[in-house]
């Protein structure tokens, strides 16, 4: 049953947000897609918490932004002060609830950086920190590392070791990377650590193994085997017919396909090369029948072969053997970074996100007394927007979890595809497995139905339908439903035009979609569907500003 002060809002909650917010399973995750009121949902979660009994302080919302933090505390503010508005509210509801008001300064509500900021600076000793740190941002973050890049770069420049990565990445190639490795260094770091002695030994065993199973795959498809029965059970009357040729070429593939997985690959690889023309019906005791039957299943053969080439043909190469030998000075080089970006931030007594991370980590794995401080006093944990989190982020809030302690996660797997700050979709999907109770908001109350049905034809064929092989790090297509059925007043069709332009930039596609944008605007201007006042371009980048500046002017 909802609390009464959810009972009386404006607006009413339906009946998946009513399942999703009510949810009392120690585990549930809820997948919200666009505008299905995800944070109406979540912020309704946080008060029915409160109305149970528990605090503030007890009731810890981790959200990705400081921005989204702000907007939950600001909605939930809002709320408790509409309903203590109320006229007629029994006085012992109006002291609970403005008891609870008083204490949302000090609630929890915040990033999961501002509470790993918030155990450290708890313990520091335990920790072994300066309790008063310094919390860089990302933008000052992103300074030092630039630095610390420069300056090994600097100092390699004159090292004869680090001159094979010089020639073999460029030097502007080299920066990106060292950066890129840089601002993911926990990651590399720990990339780094697992990379075995002989590398190209390791890649030749992994890559033997994929094809191995590949292989294996294939012999198993009841395709292959059915066709390579047939041709052991049709033979043609004349020994020199076409087909024939081709059928004993590819017996002869697959009798002489022995040995480790290389040379099987090496033989069967010839089954690309399977010639289906000629043949003569006559030539073959069933006639046409059993000669159709046999170039069938030579076509399925090679076709089968061929759909799988990119794997099984697959063989390093050269240029292997130079990224090989290009990764130990790498990984010297980054470590020499990564030391300079560390002493930056040691004379600042400064702390980026990462650090944040792995020093909370590290504390609640070492210090079980901490881990149970923090256990019992977190007694629910909210997440928000958890398809942006990373590895070691839910591994932090499996740890803050208590026996007796409750989860509830929101996100959608699908808007996973921007990756904020190394987020893994796997690890969302590996919760929405383990959860006690799986909860879907599907109906957006943000669009119409025709342009949600347009979306709806739009991405199904592009994401693709749930599959039990699916990858973990794929999203499947899942529809939004339709809450409003009618546009808003004044808005005409069509809502939604797609104008795609095929090729790359170097073959002129960015030109021809700006040429294609200001011919449509144009016709569009000209018929008086709308003014040039009321048009906004978005690019993704200023790099196109150029030629859509072109497009319109030639445009005019």
């Amino acid at each position: 049953m909802l609390p009464k002060i959810l009972t009386t809002a404006p607006t009413q909650f339906s009946e998946q947000q009513t399942r999703a917010l009510l949810a009392a399973d120690p585990t549930t995750v809820v997948t919200a897609g666009a505008g299905a009121g995800k944070t109406r949902t979540l912020v309704a979660r946080y008060l029915a918490l409160l109305a149970e009994g528990l605090s503030p302080r007890q009731v810890t919302a981790v959200t990705f932004t400081n921005k989204a933090a702000r907007e939950m505390r600001n909605r939930v503010r809002q709320e408790i002060g509409a309903y203590l508005r109320r006229p007629n509210l029994p006085p012992d509801d109006s002291a609970l609830w403005q008891a609870i008001y008083r204490e949302l300064d000090a609630a929890r509500i915040g990033t999961i950086h501002s509470l790993c900021a918030e155990i450290l600076r708890s313990h520091p000793a335990e920790a072994g920190l300066d309790p008063r740190f310094e919390l860089l941002d990302e933008g000052r973050s992103a300074i030092s590392r630039g630095q610390a890049v420069d300056d090994a770069l600097a100092e390699a420049a004159g090292d004869p070791a680090m001159q094979s990565l010089f020639a073999g990445l460029g030097e502007r190639r080299l920066h990106l990377t060292l950066a890129d490795l840089l601002a993911r260094r926990l990651d590399a770091l720990a990339a780094f650590a697992g990379q075995p002695a002989n590398l190209l030994d390791h890649w030749r065993a992994k890559l033997s193994e994929w094809q191995r199973q590949a292989l294996d795959r294939l012999e198993a498809n009841p395709d292959w085997a059915g066709s390579l029965a047939i041709l052991r059970d049709n033979a043609a009357r004349k020994e020199d017919d076409r087909m024939e040729v081709q059928r004993r070429v590819a017996l002869a593939l697959f009798d002489a396909a022995a040995g480790d997985v290389p040379e099987r690959l090496a033989v069967l690889a010839h089954l690309d090369s399977i010639n289906l023309v000629g043949g003569a019906q006559g030539g073959w005791p069933g006639g046409k029948f059993q000669l159709e039957a046999v170039k069938a299943a030579l076509r399925t053969l090679r076709e089968l072969w061929r759909a799988n080439a990119s794997l099984l043909g697959l063989a390093l190469n050269p240029q292997d053997e130079r990224l090989a030998g290009l990764l130990p000075p790498l990984h010297t080089l980054f470590l020499a970074a990564a030391e300079r970006y560390r002493r930056q931030k040691e004379a600042g007594h400064a702390l980026d996100f990462d650090d944040l991370e792995a020093h909370t980590l590290a504390l609640l794995q070492t210090h079980a007394e901490v881990r149970a401080y923090w256990q019992r006093a977190l007694r629910v944990i909210l997440v928000d927007e958890f398809q942006d989190t990373n590895r070691r982020q839910s591994d932090l809030i499996d740890l803050l979890r208590g026996p007796d302690s409750r989860l509830f996660v929101v996100g959608d797997a699908k808007q996973s595809i921007y990756r904020f700050r190394g987020a893994d979709v796997s690890v969302y999907r590996h919760k929405q497995a383990t959860a006690g109770q799986l909860h879907e908001l599907s109906t957006s109350y943000r669009a119409h139905a025709r342009l949600i049905d347009a979306l709806n034809q739009l991405l199904g064929p592009v994401l693709g339908a749930p599959a039990a092989d699916l990858p973990d790090f794929a999203a499947p297509f899942a529809p939004l439903g339709i809450f409003r059925r009618d546009p808003k007043p004044g808005l005409q069709p069509p809502f939604l035009e797609l104008h795609l332009a095929v090729g790359s930039k170097s073959e002129g596609a960015l030109e021809r979609s700006a040429q294609a944008v200001a011919g449509r605007l144009r016709q569009m201007i000209a018929a008086g569907e709308i003014a040039a006042g009321e048009v906004a371009i978005l690019c993704r980048a200023s790099t196109a500003f150029a030629a859509y500046e072109n497009a319109l002017e030639a445009a005019g």
